[in-house]
C-alpha cells in the first residue's frame, strides 16, 4: 500500500512532463508582427514598426511566404529576404522580385537586390538524372 501512492505520483508526473515537451502548441500567428512603437502624437499605429511604403501602407510581400506575417520591421523583411535568396527556387525568386518592387525601406532593397544577385550553382549529374546545388 505504502508503494501505490509514490508509483502513482510518479506516473502523473512523467505523463505532465511528456505532454508539456511533447504536447500539441501552435505557434502564435502573430510571431511576425511586433508590437508597435509609441506615436510621438500619441495615436495608436498598426504598422508594427514597418516601413510604409508611398501609399502609407505597409509592404505585403512577406504575405506571400506567411500570410500572418503583416507589417513586419525591417529586421524581420531583412531576415526573410536572406532566406528567400538562399532558397533560389523559381518560387523564391518570384517572391523576391515582387519584394523588389514594393519595398519602401532602401536597406531592405539593397538585401533584396543582393539576394536576386546570386549565382544559382547547379551541377548536373547526367549518370543520374538529378541536380544537385552546390553550396
Amino acid at each position: 500500500m505504502n508503494a501505490v501512492v509514490p508509483t502513482a505520483l510518479a506516473v502523473v508526473g512523467t505523463s505532465l512532463a511528456a505532454f508539456a515537451a511533447f504536447g500539441p502548441f501552435r505557434p502564435k500567428p502573430s510571431t511576425f508582427a511586433h508590437p508597435a512603437p509609441a506615436n510621438p502624437a500619441g495615436a495608436a499605429s498598426n504598422t508594427g514598426g514597418a516601413t510604409l511604403n508611398a501609399s502609407g501602407a505597409a509592404p505585403t510581400w512577406p504575405t506571400l511566404v506567411e500570410p500572418t506575417a503583416i507589417a513586419c520591421d525591417a529586421r524581420v523583411r531583412i531576415d526573410l529576404a536572406e532566406a528567400l535568396g538562399r532558397l533560389q527556387s523559381p518560387w523564391s525568386e518570384s517572391i523576391l522580385r515582387e519584394a523588389q518592387a514594393t519595398e519602401p525601406d532602401p536597406m531592405v532593397r539593397t538585401i533584396i537586390d543582393s539576394a536576386l544577385s546570386r549565382p544559382c550553382e547547379v551541377t548536373l549529374s547526367l549518370s543520374k538524372g538529378s541536380a544537385t546545388r552546390a553550396t
